[in-house]
């Protein structure tokens, strides 16, 4: 017989187990994980932390990350403007059609289009813009578009996302900073890579404030999450994956190492990875070594 999460949480309840239970991480996983697919040598994927970098423009900073990803090849991009929230997707588009101009390449926002899936399927190249992740992948959802970018890209269509569009191409969104104001139906995402990433990390708290600070809320992922570590991605920063395993650390020339926070008896330590490292994905995990 087939048990659902709601009467498990209601039987717990009754028999005053509760705390044992959930507070070994019963229900930390997603309940159906992302099936594994056949991945391309020829893949590309640009997971970047953020869409400014210090004072920089919007993206402008970024040219030799693009370069790198689309092999001096200028296709015209599909863009997935779903994480928008305060605003509409033709000021969207607008905005990253003017961002990636000087690049050259041609930007079309997949909400033009009468078929979303039709577009991924068709494209030649796919971005995903930053915003709410709990709104872009609801709405990704909806479209029907999710297992189709994950196919494409994981065949050989390049991929770039910034902020919500990079921490997306993690296996879940539960690493994003934003506020859940949508509730998709998954927690899954395009797993594009094996582990976590946190975008726009910032080390320490606000001062003068009481709040949590970032180390704290990932602290609390990882007493959670026994078999799971985090990437967290400084502004600028990105990672640059190519085939089934093979990652390097990109960014502006004088970008913060990473920040790679890991399991340990009591709580977590950290590791950082400088730019240039060039790894293995399959190193981030317990007990891995780079």
């Amino acid at each position: 017989m087939t048990i659902s999460r709601r009467h498990f949480f209601e039987a717990a309840v009754a028999a005053g187990v509760v705390g044992t239970t959930l507070s070994q991480g019963a229900f930390a996983k997603p309940k159906n994980p992302i099936p594994p697919q056949k991945i391309s040598p020829k893949r590309r994927v640009l997971i970047q932390s953020s869409s400014r970098y210090h004072n920089s423009g919007y993206l402008d900073f970024a040219g030799e990350q693009y370069e790198k990803l689309f092999e001096g090849q200028k296709p015209d991009i599909l863009f997935v403007p779903y994480a928008k929230v305060a605003g509409t997707y033709d000021d969207y588009e607008k905005q990253v059609q003017d961002a990636f101009k000087p690049f050259g390449h041609k930007i079309v926002s997949i909400h033009h289009f009468k078929d979303p899936q039709q577009a991924v399927r068709e494209a030649k190249a796919i971005a995903v813009g930053g915003g709410n992740t709990w709104a872009l992948v609801t709405r990704m959802y909806e479209a029907g578009i999710i297992e189709l970018i994950r196919e494409r890209v994981n065949a050989g269509v390049p991929y770039c996302g910034w902020s919500a569009g990079g921490n997306v191409a993690c296996p879940t969104l539960r690493t994003t900073n934003d506020m859940p104001i949508a509730e998709p139906p998954s927690f899954n995402t395009f797993g594009f890579i094996p582990f976590q990433t946190n975008p726009h990390f910032i080390s320490g708290g606000t001062q003068g404030l009481n709040n949590e600070t970032r180390e704290d809320r990932l602290e609390e992922f990882l007493w959670y999450n026994k078999d799971e570590e985090v990437i967290g991605l400084p502004e600028g920063t990105a990672l640059f994956v190519t085939g089934e395993f093979d990652c390097e650390v990109i960014g502006p020339k004088d970008s913060e190492a990473l920040y790679w926070f890991r399991q340990a008896d009591k709580g977590m330590t950290l590791e950082r990875i400088a730019l240039g490292t060039k790894f293995d994905v399959r190193k981030i995990v317990p007990g891995g070594k780079l």
